[in-house]
């Protein structure tokens, strides 16, 4: 009896370990998953917030620059955003790289965009400017080979996050051509670039 017994116990840890261990494995995997898209909403929530500390989007020096330039004022994301976005999910904006378990399989791209929307009211000093930003960030986790068979396809990891807000004094004056030539006027400069935002 005791020698059919443990031959019983060989044939159900034969059968129930591979079983375990998928289930193990695909409990890993999706942790994974989703502890790196909560990073990756992190990392464009701080690319959306902590990259606009250095630059210069509303204060006087992009005016003085815009008039210098005598040119529509830049639509651009500043520079910083792309980089903070992807060494955030990558883990190394803390000073030290994440393990490789706690980051994508692939280089994470980021990208940022700006938009002008703007509307009119019953006067034409009534017009209002807001820019639209868009940050977006992924990456992909490449699916084991245990799990592609069932699933099928490798998991990416994306996030984006969009927001309005007002619009720069240089995106006003280039768009608004008498608060152009109002602030032109008040600083002594030329300005003579004016556009339909």
């Amino acid at each position: 009896m005791m020698h059919a017994q443990r031959g019983q116990a060989l044939i159900e840890t034969a059968v129930f370990l591979p079983i375990a261990l998928v289930l193990m494995f695909a409990v890993l995997y999706f942790a994974r998953f989703g502890i790196l898209e909560e990073r990756a909403q992190s990392a464009v929530r701080y690319g959306a917030t902590v990259s606009y500390e250095g630059s210069a989007t509303y204060g006087a020096a992009q005016i003085y620059s815009t008039i210098a330039a005598n040119a529509a004022p830049s639509g651009l994301c500043p520079a910083a955003v792309v980089t903070d976005t992807v060494s955030t999910l990558n883990g190394s904006r803390s000073g030290s790289l994440a393990q490789g378990f706690w980051k994508t399989d692939s280089v994470p791209a980021a990208t940022c965009s700006i938009t002008t929307a703007g509307f009119t009211a019953a006067s034409t000093d009534a017009y209002r400017y807001l820019s639209v930003t868009t940050h977006n960030v992924s990456g992909t986790l490449l699916m084991p080979s245990y799990l592609s068979a069932t699933l099928g396809a490798n998991g990416t990891v994306s996030a984006s996050l969009g927001y309005v807000h007002t619009a720069s004094p240089a995106l006003i004056m280039y768009c608004t051509s008498h608060v152009g030539a109002s602030v032109v006027a008040a600083l002594g400069g030329t300005y003579t670039v004016h556009g339909n935002c």
